[in-house]
C-alpha cells in the first residue's frame, strides 16, 4: 500500500500584518496551485503564524516579527542552536514533507547589525533546514543580499544545496554566482503581468496616496517626505503594515507628524489618484487596483521590479528623490496616465511568460518529490 504523501512546506512567511509579506505568501500558494499543488497540500511555517487565520495548516516558528528586543529572541537563539545539530523544532516540523518552497521575498537582507541579527536569528535555521532536506526545495524570487563577511559565506553555502533560487532582480544575481540561481521577476509584478489585459485603470478623481515607512539609514527621507506633501498637499498617508514596533507604517507617521489617512487597501476601494509608494508592494498594490504608481525605492527589489515593469522612470531613489519631480510626475500622470500603462502592456507578455516559466519549472520539480532526488536539478 502507497504511503501518503505529506505536505509540501512553505518556509520564511513572515505577517499578514504587512499586506506585502501576506501577497507574497498568497501568489506563492497560487503558483503551487498552477503546479498541481492544492492548498490543502500546503503547511505554512510564519513567524507571525496568528496572522493567518485564512490557512489551515499553520506552523508557528521560533523567531521575532517585530525586529526588537523579547523573549521570542531567546528560542530562536536556541533554535539557531540546535538547527547547526539538524534537531531544531524547524526540522521536526519539516519531517515528511514532499518539498519545500520557500516564499518570496527579501530576508536574506544583511545591510546593518538589526538586520544581520534578522537573517540569523529569524531565517538561517529555516535555511539550512530546508538546504538539508533531500527532497525538492525551491526558493521563488527573492531580492538577497548584501551578505558581508562570514554570515555571507554561510548563507551562500546554503543556498548552492537548494535546487533552485529564483532572484528579483540582476545584483542579486551578479552577487550569488551560483548555478541553481536564475533571474525572474518579483511574484506581485508576474501577477500584474498575467492580469493586465483585464486590468480596468481607475478614473484619477480622488487625492493621491502616499505610502511611506522607517528605513534604516534614512538620511533626509522624512524631509524629503515632507516637501513632497507640501507639493501634494491633498495627498493622504496609508498604512500598509501595521506590524508592532518601528516597522509599523502608522508608529512611522506618528513620530514625523504625519496624519494617518487610513489603510491603503481601503483607500485603494475609494476614489483616489495616483500612489507615491516606499513600499514596493505598496506600488504594486496601486497598480493591481488601476492607479498609476511612483516608487521610492530602498532597496535593489525596488528597481528591479519597476525595470522589468517598463518603470524605470518612475523609480527614484527614497532617500535622495527630488520632491518636486515626483510630484510634476504624479500631476502628469493625473492629466495623462496612457504611456504609463502603454508601458506595463508592453512588459505584459514578458511577465506573463516568466511566470508561466516558473510555474513549469515548480511543477518538474515537484513531480519528483514521491522519491529521493539523486542531486539538485539546474
Amino acid at each position: 500500500m502507497t504511503e501518503p504523501l505529506g505536505p509540501v512546506s512553505l518556509v520564511h512567511a513572515f505577517s499578514r500584518r504587512n499586506a506585502g509579506d501576506g501577497l507574497l505568501v498568497d501568489l506563492t500558494i497560487e503558483a503551487l496551485g498552477e503546479a498541481g499543488i492544492s492548498r490543502s497540500e500546503c503547511q505554512v511555517l510564519a513567524l507571525d503564524a496568528n496572522s493567518f487565520p485564512d490557512i489551515a495548516s499553520i506552523r508557528q516558528v521560533p523567531g521575532e516579527p517585530a525586529a526588537r528586543l523579547s523573549w521570542r529572541l531567546a528560542g530562536a537563539a536556541a533554535e539557531l542552536a540546535r538547527s547547526a545539530f539538524g534537531s531544531g523544532q524547524v526540522e521536526e516540523m519539516l519531517t515528511g514533507s514532499r518539498a519545500v518552497v520557500a516564499v518570496g521575498g527579501g530576508y536574506l537582507v544583511a545591510d546593518s547589525l538589526t538586520r544581520q541579527a534578522g537573517v540569523m536569528l529569524n531565517h538561517f535555521a529555516q535555511l539550512q533546514a530546508a538546504a538539508a532536506m533531500q527532497r525538492p526545495t525551491v526558493y521563488l524570487p527573492q531580492s538577497i543580499g548584501p551578505l558581508p563577511g562570514r554570515l555571507g559565506q554561510l548563507v551562500r553555502s546554503r543556498l548552492a544545496k537548494i535546487d533552485r533560487v529564483w532572484v528579483r532582480d540582476d545584483q542579486t544575481l551578479a552577487e550569488l554566482g551560483l548555478p541553481n540561481v536564475q533571474r525572474c521577476p518579483d511574484l506581485a509584478v508576474m501577477k500584474l503581468g498575467l492580469g493586465f489585459s483585464k486590468l480596468q485603470p481607475a478614473t484619477s478623481d480622488g487625492p493621491p496616496i502616499i505610502v511611506a515607512r522607517s528605513l534604516p539609514h534614512a538620511g533626509t527621507l522624512v524631509p524629503r517626505l515632507r516637501a513632497l506633501h507640501r507639493a501634494l498637499p491633498e495627498a493622504l498617508f496609508a498604512v500598509q503594515a501595521e506590524t508592532e514596533g518601528h516597522r509599523s507604517d502608522r508608529e512611522f507617521y506618528r513620530k514625523c507628524g504625519f496624519h494617518d489617512g487610513g489603510r491603503l487597501g481601503q483607500l485603494l476601494e475609494s476614489p483616489s489618484g495616483p500612489v507615491v509608494s516606499v513600499r514596493l508592494h505598496g506600488a504594486i498594490a496601486a497598480l493591481l487596483a488601476g492607479r498609476p504608481a511612483i516608487h521610492l525605492a530602498y532597496e535593489r527589489k525596488g528597481w528591479g521590479a519597476f525595470g522589468d515593469l517598463g518603470l524605470d522612470e518612475f523609480c527614484h531613489d527614497a532617500r535622495e528623490f527630488d520632491p518636486v519631480l515626483v510630484a510634476d510626475q504624479l500631476r502628469s500622470l493625473v492629466a495623462n496616465p496612457a504611456n504609463y500603462w502603454r508601458s506595463i502592456a508592453e512588459a505584459s507578455s514578458r511577465l506573463a511568460s516568466a511566470w508561466a516559466d516558473m510555474v513549469r519549472d515548480l511543477s518538474t520539480r515537484l513531480g519528483t518529490a514521491v522519491s529521493e532526488r539523486p542531486g539538485a536539478m539546474t
